[in-house]
């Protein structure tokens, strides 16, 4: 990963050998680290030192990691955070677009993984852009996530249905070229118009017609405020 010494971090752990060993691993990647063993004392360090990313673990005492998650939420919209927990529940991947989090982990966290959030979370805050995108009649897509959900329930998506809504949402306000989408979804067997036809209808029955228009002979685009 490359080095991000500009920014600084919270980290939120009640275990203090698995902070402790968390922090070495990323000390290189920060300016620095401010560390916390729960939602509360959490609380106090964001008020205090406004770190720039967030890293937080959920089972935690006198504060949960969600309600910090909340807590910041309703002051502080842009600041990335990353949540961690040893249970994939979807309550919790609904919370985690609720709360416009940047990643959702399950524990034991792969190496891999934390490396891909914080590109993500660097990327987040270097474009500006939201990572949770309102797609129209209360539809939400989390981009980094990968979740869209509708009025709190989530909605279950294939591969290649998550991959035709990530290059359309990435590409907002532009039109996608019928190639882009080949070499972006069926880039190992190739595409036929039918297979793309297919995809888009299906996105429409559980979203709503507007959703993605076709521009003839051209491509996609996603329409946000359909």
């Amino acid at each position: 990963m490359k080095n991000q010494a500009k920014y600084t971090l919270l980290y939120v752990e009640d275990e203090a050998y698995v902070r402790k060993a968390a922090v070495m691993f990323l000390e290189d990647e920060f300016s620095e680290i401010y560390e916390a063993q729960d939602g509360k004392e959490a609380l106090e360090i964001y008020y205090d030192k406004k770190p720039d990313i967030i890293i937080t673990d959920i089972e935690m005492p006198k504060m949960d990691g969600l309600e910090f998650c909340k807590r910041v939420r309703k002051e502080d919209e842009k600041t990335p955070i990353i949540i961690m927990t040893a249970y994939s529940h979807t309550e919790y991947l609904l919370k985690a677009t609720e709360l416009n989090l940047v990643k959702y982990l399950i524990k034991p966290i792969e190496e891999e993984s934390l490396n891909e959030a914080l590109k993500s979370c660097f990327e987040k805050i270097e474009s500006g852009n939201p990572s949770v995108v309102g797609l129209g009649n209360n539809y939400l897509y989390d981009t980094f996530n990968h979740v869209l959900t509708h009025e709190k329930k989530l909605i279950h998506l294939t591969s290649s249905q998550t991959l035709l809504l990530d290059i359309l949402i990435k590409n907002r306000g532009h039109v996608v070229s019928y190639i882009q989408l080949e070499n972006s979804i069926w880039y190992d067997n190739g595409m036929s118009k039918d297979a793309l036809r297919c995809l888009v209808r299906d996105i429409r029955k559980f979203t709503y017609k507007e959703i993605i228009e076709n521009i003839s002979k051209i491509g996609y685009k996603v329409n946000l405020h359909g």
